[in-house]
């Protein structure tokens, strides 16, 4: 009898692929919805997930499990951590699959909102070539980033930012070790610093206890007039009704943001009338190569602990087995 893996999402084809191959049975949702996800998980080792959370009690309905899967990074949109290992569930990610694709689009909105790229297109939709007179476009060169959050992403955001377009670099990273970052990364361990310095603020880790809310009232109003933010991690490390305030009592100059307090984001948010903001529906992870990378990069996670292997990738490791013995 094939070992059983539930898709609670579709993925890529590479994972799809990877699993099938390896000779386990994949069993598809077709709708998310929690009382189906009980059900079809009772036969099933390993469960694969994007953004379906798997609650407490979808988790121990599956006797069999043993891996619970996320196709990104951030796990906390699909599982708690501490309730997978009190399951004695491995929980594996893919840390390096969507690097690039984030780091790109984090320039790419940093670009777009300097050289007004979005007003531009518009203006030149309606024949209208006045609006090169608007003003307030910038170049980046020069300019100071601060990257809160030195993973990754933020190493990968550090990198073009600095070789790519000579920018001045400042990193905060609780956990990263300031000598052995690279040496156009200046790095403090005071958060105020960057806020005060930095023309573009970027947020690049993960929402936790510490970090949940950690961009608000106090923090804008501590950065420059002239500054952007930048948030492409997750909506819960903002204060959104602070960010709201601070973009239009002109505190801050705009903010480029993918990920938001509620998604998908409410019709009658106030994020959506502000016309110094550039907005993208959680997609900067979605290039068709980080969604090839993100599924084989989950598939081969859950290959690699029903086969007995110890996982590339697992933030919970040494708890389970510790819980195991």
């Amino acid at each position: 009898m094939c070992i059983k893996v539930l898709m609670a999402q579709d993925v890529d084809e590479a994972g799809k692929k990877y699993l099938v191959d390896n000779g386990f049975e994949l069993v598809f949702a077709k709708r998310e919805d929690p009382e189906l996800m009980k059900e079809l998980i009772k036969d099933c080792e390993g469960v694969f997930s994007k953004t379906f959370f798997l609650s407490e009690d979808i988790l121990s309905a599956g006797k069999k499990l043993k891996v619970v899967a996320k196709h990104g990074v951030g796990i906390d949109n699909i599982v708690d951590l501490d309730t997978a290992t009190k399951l004695g569930l491995y929980v594996v990610n893919t840390p390096l699959a969507n690097s690039d694709s984030v780091a790109e689009h984090t320039i790419g909105g940093l670009l777009a909102f300097s050289q007004k790229t979005v007003e531009m297109h518009q203006a030149t939709l309606k024949a209208d070539f006045e609006a090169q007179n608007c003003g307030g476009m910038h170049e980046i060169g020069s300019k100071t980033i601060g990257i809160v959050g030195l993973g990754n992403i933020g190493r990968r955001v550090a990198k073009i930012a600095a070789c790519g377009f000579d920018m001045k670099v400042i990193g905060y990273d609780p956990y990263a070790k300031a000598d052995v970052l690279p040496d156009y990364i200046e790095y403090t361990d005071d958060l105020d610093h960057i806020y005060q310095e930095a023309d573009f603020v970027t947020l690049h880790l993960g929402a936790t206890p510490q970090t949940i809310g950690m961009m608000g009232k106090k923090q804008f109003e501590k950065m420059k007039d002239t500054a952007v933010f930048l948030n492409l991690a997750r909506g819960a490390l903002m204060v959104e009704e602070d960010l709201v305030e601070a973009l239009t009592t002109g505190q801050i100059a705009g903010a480029v943001l993918d990920v938001y307090a509620s998604e998908p984001i409410e019709p009658d948010n106030p994020l959506l009338k502000l016309d110094n903001v550039l907005l993208s529906p959680h997609s900067a992870a979605l290039t068709d190569e980080a969604l090839a990378n993100m599924s084989y990069g989950g598939a081969l996670g859950i290959v690699e602990v029903l086969t007995g292997k110890k996982p590339s990738w697992c933030l919970n490791y040494d708890a389970v087995n510790e819980k195991r013995k």
